[in-house]
């Protein structure tokens, strides 16, 4: 291949126009063309081509052949999980995650390797490539310095409250922030100030039982936070994990929804000894997602079936008698 060194050397400029030119003309609105969902192949094709054909250059040392099958392997994965999509997946979030972390990690280390390579390399080039790809390096690197000031400051603007201190603290912000969910406004600081008393006086990991609801909600907070067992975490989450029994969580599902709305005293004694439940919550969440009697009973037998432990406003903790 040394004949066409200055083309391989070129290559990944002439890439890079292609591209630019494929991806304004595949946006036009007017333009349906089959590949239009799949743009990913004329960035990850291209290169995972080039990097096999420079693993069969002669002479080539084991070390360099390694790290661009790592190359070409990982932007294969990239084009993988853009075209083929597993069915009863998140948004393909799972096969992503598991895919691209491992792309992510390969070609890692192949850029960390290949630029202890070029460091040596650079000083053997003609002043115009040398120059050229100084211009191009300091270019690529402000891109990638900036991602992390930008990115940073977005994400330090992204708050629940803006009143709410700057801290490593996950569980802060729950002291200023209000939720809104079931069409009423949640004062997150009842259940804050709650989870910390649970967090201090609750020993052991006796099983708890909260509202639950679809994911990305403010359900299963209390066992999120305090890292106490509930009757059932997230559904999704639970059901694929347990896919063989899967019928099982919409089941608990549906007896916490019973439990918490009956009005039989017998059927909720009964719910809590089958999962031998210690602590009850009965916050603002509940009160809004289970509306109806149900609901009464906890005061109604306080003292006979459960013991009020803990209470802040609206939000209450029931331990359940022996």
């Amino acid at each position: 291949l040394r004949p066409y060194r200055d083309l391989i050397l070129a290559a990944p400029i002439l890439i890079l126009m292609v591209l630019l030119i494929q991806q304004i003309w595949v946006m036009s609105p007017s333009q349906n063309v089959p590949w239009k969902g799949f743009t990913i192949l004329w960035l990850a094709l291209p290169l995972a081509v080039w990097a096999a054909l420079l693993t069969f250059r002669p002479a080539m040392p084991d070390g360099k052949r390694l790290i661009l099958f790592m190359v070409g392997t990982s932007l294969l994965l990239t084009m993988v999980v853009e075209i083929i999509v597993l069915r009863g997946d998140v948004g393909r979030m799972n096969t992503v995650f598991k895919f691209y972390l491992q792309a992510w990690v390969m070609l890692g280390i192949s850029a960390a390797a290949a630029f202890g390579w070029l460091l040596s390399e650079i000083p053997k080039w003609l002043p115009r490539w040398r120059s050229a790809w100084n211009v191009t390096a300091v270019i690529l690197a402000s891109f990638a310095l900036l991602y992390f000031l930008i990115a940073g400051m977005s994400k330090v603007r992204d708050r629940m409250n803006p009143d709410a201190p700057h801290t490593l603290d996950s569980m802060t912000y729950m002291a200023y922030a209000h939720y809104f969910d079931f069409g009423v406004s949640i004062d997150l600081s009842e259940d804050y100030h709650a989870i910390r008393w649970m967090q201090e006086n609750v020993p052991g990991s006796p099983v708890i039982v909260e509202a639950n609801c679809p994911e990305y909600r403010w359900c299963s907070r209390f066992t999120i936070y305090t890292g106490l067992p509930g009757v059932v975490g997230w559904n999704w989450h639970q059901r694929q994990q347990r896919a063989l029994m899967s019928n099982q969580v919409w089941d608990r599902i549906g007896e916490i929804t019973t439990f918490y709305t009956t009005s039989d005293p017998a059927a909720a004694q009964a719910f809590l000894r089958k999962y031998n439940v210690r602590y009850i919550i009965v916050g603002q969440l509940e009160r809004a997602e289970y509306i109806g009697e149900g609901l009464i009973k906890f005061d109604a037998y306080n003292g006979e079936l459960w013991q009020e432990a803990y209470r802040d406003g609206e939000t209450v903790v029931y331990e359940v008698l022996p």
